[in-house]
């Protein structure tokens, strides 16, 4: 008989569980839509961090949509990231969805940053436009009548 198996099991059972949260803590970002096309989003979101929230970029690139900078908090500087990515809403206007990621910091840093990005885009660039007018659908000719 194999008594050390059952007092075991519990052990492994915590283990197993362990490994499959592990993974989705690492996935934390924060997403937030912004009313703004891409051409506006790009220098401004680089200007707010390097100017407005004192970052280092370590690396960007306009055409993959991604900055990589160093954020500083509580005397440290923590690694981060923004993607750009061009989307339309159901109206057919260019808008951007911004992805921050802070991995080694609370959650809420995340979407602090994003909150305060969108302000700085409302400050730079004015309110969003509004959706173009929707065009009129064709009537469809009466089936009943005849000519």
């Amino acid at each position: 008989m194999t008594r050390g198996l059952p007092r075991r099991t519990p052990l492994l059972v915590l283990l197993l569980a362990g490994l499959c949260i592990a993974p989705l803590a690492a996935e934390a970002r924060s997403v937030s839509t912004v009313p703004y096309s891409m051409a506006d989003v790009w220098p401004t979101a680089v200007r707010f961090l390097r100017i407005d929230r004192n970052c280092v970029i370590r690396e960007k690139d306009e055409t993959a949509g991604y900055i990589l900078f160093d954020y500083p908090e509580a005397q440290k500087l923590h690694k981060g990231s923004l993607e750009l990515i061009r989307v339309s809403d159901g109206d057919g206007r260019d808008i951007t969805r911004v992805v921050a990621t802070l991995p080694d910091l609370p959650h809420y840093l995340e979407q602090l940053l994003l909150d305060k990005l969108a302000g700085k885009l409302r400050e730079d660039h004015g309110s969003p436009a509004p959706p173009p007018p929707r065009k009129p659908e064709p009537a469809e000719p009466d089936a009943g009548a005849s000519h």
